[in-house]
């Protein structure tokens, strides 16, 4: 298979997946992940984003609220980064010279009882970094802080677009600071796998939301969610990609359904580094004041 090598940088186009997978099947999701990934390669994606725990699914098993101690199947699932998924879906990134990014349940070196809710981005050169979720939603709702242990660091990956910040669901749509710093750290394109529940108001509040952190923070955003009934949940789907036009700034450039389906959206990076320059926050802000009334909040709590 033929590499597709851009040697033009200005622009790139992203896949984000609208994703229905197979609870607990691990086989099954790396299966048809591949098949995705060789679909948006063909036509013309350079990133292909999927969602949160993709890999495994989602949703926790029936006894983490029972016992207290991390979902079975989680643990079962997990696997190290890089290790056997990350490594297969590695090569299938180099062949077909693609980005990949896909959450899966991560076993901790030190300690294999020890998980992590975390996303693996691989590419031409091959596994570029890994994020593990540092905002776990926990009970009533959800059983994240019962099954995961939070990350510890919010990175940047150094990519031949140029930075890219990771987080994952709850980390972008509830802590707006976590894409802020990543911006400030240079992140051109702020990616989110997530797996957000469907509700009343999903359809507008998922490409809302990563419009806003695109104006926010002059950068380019992607929301890859899953879609359709996984054990007892329903999710939303609504991928979007987003982010500022010259004289637009909220602007959205695609947007699913609640399907499965893959969208897409070609940007400009040469737009957006022009964006930055005009309105220029980095520098015009007063960012020493805004760390400082934080360091007092945080102080008083």
């Amino acid at each position: 298979m033929t590499q597709k090598h851009k040697s033009d940088n200005r622009t790139l186009t992203i896949a984000s997946i609208n994703w229905s997978g197979v609870w607990g099947d691990k086989e099954s999701n790396l299966g048809k992940m591949k098949t995705i990934i060789l679909e948006a390669s063909a036509m013309g994606a350079d990133i292909v984003v999927f969602p949160e725990l993709a890999l495994s699914g989602y949703e926790c098993d029936e006894e983490v609220r029972q016992n207290q101690k991390p979902c079975g199947m989680h643990v079962a699932l997990a696997e190290t980064i890089p290790g056997p998924s990350t490594d297969d879906i590695g090569k299938l990134a180099v062949e077909l010279d693609v980005y990949i990014i896909f959450g899966m349940p991560e076993m901790g070196t030190d300690d294999a009882g020890i998980i992590y809710n975390s996303v693996a981005m691989l590419g031409p050169e091959g596994l570029v970094g890994k994020y593990r979720k540092l905002y776990l939603p926990g009970l009533p709702v959800f059983t994240e802080t019962i099954c995961f242990k939070s990350g510890s660091e919010l990175p940047v990956f150094d990519t031949r677009y140029g930075l890219i910040g990771l987080q994952i669901c709850a980390d972008f749509a509830l802590v707006p600071e976590f894409s802020r710093i990543q911006s400030l750290k240079g992140a051109r394109i702020v990616i989110s796998p997530s797996a957000i529940p469907a509700g009343i108001g999903r359809i507008s509040s998922i490409p809302e939301l990563a419009a806003r952190r695109g104006s926010d923070n002059q950068v380019y955003t992607v929301i890859a969610n899953h879609t359709g009934k996984e054990r007892s949940v329903s999710f939303a789907g609504h991928s979007t990609i987003a982010g500022p036009l010259p004289d637009r700034p909220i602007n959205i450039f695609a947007n699913g359904q609640d399907n499965e389906e893959t969208i897409t959206a070609t940007i400009n990076l040469q737009s957006l580094s022009y964006i930055q320059s005009k309105r220029n926050t980095k520098k015009s802000v007063n960012w020493e004041f805004i760390a400082k009334e934080y360091a007092q909040l945080i102080g008083t709590r």
